[in-house]
């Protein structure tokens, strides 16, 4: 036999095993960090077809089949020979939630609307938002309201019961039974460093939409 007789029954071999051969076949797709809500549609969304190859798969197709699953807010799709496809899910986590017919819409700290329930989770305030403006990620208003929450530390945001947003620059909220201004969605830092020790003193509305000039009453 000629070297490259040799060669040509090397690289045909090589063809079938990698093009045509069962051995690099997907033999399990393991689904890891999805509730046992999200698991189904998120196993469904993850299939793989017989006989699909390890080698040859799409995971740019698998994750973006997954990611379609409203309750899904990230994924990875990584591949492991011989044959298995792990697909991690990070899911969406309620933020607020605004009043909806029939209950309540879930949004996430990026003011996506992934869920509706009868009621609120435990902890998770109300969001109020103009009549007929629906909370989603291109509402200016929407997206203001999650980043004034998640710009209070832990122990105040905890406390917060209700939000209202007319609009990106008319925030307020409830906490304790008290009504914080916000205003605008800005600096918002330095008003969370400024409500903090305003909130020591007696009264039932703070105003700190101007940070240089907080007000109590």
């Amino acid at each position: 036999m000629t070297a490259g007789v040799l060669a040509l029954l090397v690289a045909g071999g090589l063809v079938y095993l990698l093009g045509f051969s069962p051995v690099f076949d997907v033999r399990s797709v393991q689904v890891d960090g999805a509730s046992p809500e999200t698991l189904p549609a998120v196993q469904d969304a993850a299939a793989v077809p017989p006989d699909t190859s390890l080698l040859w798969l799409s995971t740019a197709e698998l994750d973006a089949r997954v990611a379609t699953i409203p309750r899904v807010a990230s994924v990875d799709v990584r591949r492991s020979l011989p044959g298995t496809v792990t697909v991690t899910v990070t899911e969406r986590e309620p933020v607020v939630a605004v009043p909806v017919a029939g209950g309540v819409a879930l949004v996430d700290a990026t003011g996506f609307v992934y869920r509706t329930l009868p009621a609120p989770p435990a902890g998770v305030p109300r969001l109020v938002l103009p009549p007929a403006v629906a909370a989603s990620p291109e509402d200016p208003a929407t997206v203001a309201a999650v980043r004034v929450l998640q710009a209070l530390p832990p122990e105040l945001r905890r406390q917060v019961t209700e939000l209202r947003a007319g609009s990106a620059y008319d925030v307020s909220f409830t906490l304790d039974g008290r009504t914080v201004r916000w205003g605008a969605d800005a600096e918002d830092e330095r008003k969370a460093a400024v409500l903090g020790p305003l909130l020591t003193r007696p009264g039932s509305v703070y105003d700190v939409s101007t940070p240089e000039l907080p007000v109590v009453s």
